[in-house]
């Protein structure tokens, strides 16, 4: 297909953002992220990690017994965030997303980068531009 305007070119973007907007990878996202901010248990859990994930980058000039502290903390918080299942739905459901939008943003950057998008799903798109994973 040929784009003969840059007007034709933010109706196809539009088009596009349409169509992801009517995606499994985006709704499952948006569904486990409602999940998330429903639950405050993951809440605190998230906010609790995140703070011992930067007292441990804080603590490079503490000595070696806090240090040890803030670590053994922070493993024990991370133990928990990473067995949690809402917040454990939630990352998966980001992960595939974004994974999706790297798809994504390979076919459309591919005339900038020259490099073919990640062959998914049985391989080529059908209209000869790449690995686009649409089949």
């Amino acid at each position: 297909m040929l784009v003969e305007t840059k007007k034709s070119v933010w109706e196809l973007a539009r088009e596009l953002a349409k169509a992801i907007e009517e995606t499994d990878e985006l709704a499952l996202y948006r569904t486990t992220e409602d999940a998330v901010l429903a639950d405050q248990e993951a809440l605190d859990l998230i906010r609790d990690y995140e703070a011992a994930k930067r007292a441990v980058k804080k603590s490079k000039t503490m000595p070696p017994e806090q240090q040890v502290a803030l670590v053994t903390r922070f493993m024990e918080i991370e133990e928990r965030f990473n067995t949690h299942p809402t917040i454990q739905a939630y990352w998966n459901a980001r992960t595939s997303l974004d994974s999706f939008m790297d798809r994504i943003n390979a076919v459309v950057t591919f005339p900038i980068t020259g490099e073919e998008a990640p062959k998914v799903k049985g391989g080529a798109c059908s209209s000869g531009g790449g690995g686009c994973g649409c089949s």
